[in-house]
């Protein structure tokens, strides 16, 4: 089964994993991109850029006229060719349009690449269009003539030369009424970062981006990383994320057996946040509605907060020496969540944490979450929590019906791993093994009800089952 996993960092950072086989020898390709700040004569770039854009705004009426022609072929390099036969001119071609006088000299690969981001734009519409069509509820799509894209530089026809130690690139850009290569300069904090981490993977074409006045080419790399199988995991980390603290964790294996654990907080990033928040709240008060700066401070700490917390999670995983980091899968689509999940970025914690797993060949998993804070983890049942046991104890507290006192998050991680652990033992037997277990230990059958009492009964009735197999 192949199937893609796209994540796109908040910083425009792309990360994509393809995994080719889930479980015996699992590879994946791991795509990370890294930008690099240029320096140099970023007026020439500006007007690259500018015309580019321009060309763009210029195809995309030409393409959107012919498409009932363009949809007459089947792949991609078909519809390119004849687009290219439509405004550029050769010893054999006629262009029907105007193209190469209005942008002489304009490189052939950035004219590929203008038509490659066109075809999507176009294509984007007519899709929008024909569903309109279909349902015609609101207004009707409009094709947008004005796009702010940013081009692809294809090695040796529009950069060449990149070398890290001297800290340069050279890149085509329109210059003195022509388009020649101009040598930029590179920030020595990113040669060695280039030069320390990415060296060793394939590196493709840089995208040239703009933010702000400073300019950027962001380059992609790739690589291959082989995942433990499925059968060899022995030892995972359970994760409870949560508000009041960041990240309980819990090592735990196969048979339930607990060998460490971990409260994760950041109490001084945490007072940062509720200071900026305190700040914004005071101005709002005083009529001001522009704290734009306050809010941008406000996100980087939030970030940081979770930045620091996946590294905290995969490093105590790794000193432990497991397979693989299990989380719960939360979602708030449609809740109204109380207000300080808002700061709380637990997909960023997620996304995060993956990459740095599957750099190492670690896994990822996610379960069930409902009822992990909940049910008590020696399967006594349904607890109080907080004020439920008296007004004044704390919420990270709960108690169990049998009288005991404990932690609710580190009960919540200990059903968290057992529930993988769970459904992952259910997934090697077969059908007739499957019912019989669940005919003995009932709450396995729902995933919402599995706690470590019941991975222990589970692994006891499988070892009764297998006995008696065998007998």
């Amino acid at each position: 089964m192949n199937f893609d996993k796209i994540i796109v960092e908040p910083n425009g950072s792309l990360t994509t994993y393809r995994i080719t086989n889930r479980k015996e020898g699992a590879k994946m390709r791991l795509a990370t991109s890294y930008k690099m700040k240029l320096t140099g004569d970023l007026k020439a770039l500006e007007t690259s850029l500018v015309i580019y854009r321009q060309a763009l705004t210029y195809l995309i009426p030409i393409i959107n006229d012919g498409w009932e022609d363009l949809s007459q072929y089947e792949f991609a390099n078909q519809k390119y060719n004849q687009i290219e036969k439509w405004v550029h001119s050769t010893q054999t071609n006629q262009a029907q349009y105007d193209f190469d006088q209005e942008f002489p000299k304009f490189p052939t690969y950035l004219r590929r690449s203008a038509i490659s981001k066109v075809l999507g734009i176009v294509s984007s519409y007519r899709s929008n269009l024909a569903n309109w069509e279909a349902n015609p509820n609101g207004q009707i799509p409009k094709l947008q003539l004005v796009h702010y894209e940013y081009p692809a530089y294809y090695k040796r026809n529009l950069f060449k030369n990149f070398d890290p130690v001297h800290q340069t690139i050279e890149l085509k850009v329109f210059k003195n009424g022509d388009w020649v290569y101009e040598q930029y300069g590179l920030k020595q904090s990113d040669c060695t970062y280039y030069k320390r981490y990415l060296a060793g993977k394939k590196q493709n074409v840089p995208i040239l981006q703009k933010k702000g006045r400073r300019f950027y080419a962001t380059f992609s790399y790739e690589e291959e990383t082989v995942l433990i199988p499925e059968e060899s995991i022995d030892k995972i980390c359970a994760v409870d994320l949560g508000l009041g603290t960041d990240a309980t964790c819990s090592i735990m294996d196969k048979d339930g057996t607990v060998y460490a654990r971990k409260f994760i907080s950041f109490s001084t990033e945490h007072d940062r946040l509720h200071t900026q928040l305190g700040r914004i709240k005071r101005n709002q008060k005083r009529g001001s509605r522009h704290n734009k700066t306050l809010w941008r401070k406000v996100a980087g700490i939030s970030q940081n907060i979770a930045d620091k917390t996946a590294e905290a999670i995969f490093e105590f995983g790794k000193e432990h020496g497991v397979d693989v980091f299990v989380l719960e899968y939360l979602d708030f689509k449609g809740k109204q969540a109380v207000k300080r999940t808002h700061f709380w970025r637990y997909k960023r914690i997620y996304k995060v944490l993956t990459q740095k797993a599957h750099q190492y060949g670690l896994r990822i998993a996610r379960v069930n979450a409902r009822y992990t804070s909940r049910l008590a983890f020696d399967g006594s049942g349904r607890s109080k929590r907080g004020r439920e046991i008296a007004p004044e104890t704390p919420y990270t507290l709960m108690e169990f019906p049998n009288g005991k006192i404990y932690n609710a998050d580190l009960n919540a991680s200990y059903n968290i791993g057992a529930r993988f652990f769970i459904r992952h033992l259910l997934k090697t037997v077969t059908v007739t093994q499957r019912l019989a277990l669940e005919a003995k230990v009932p709450q396995v059958a729902k995933r919402s009800t599995c706690t470590l009492s019941d991975l222990i009964n589970l692994r006891s009735a499988l070892a009764v089952l297998t006995t008696e197999t065998q007998a």
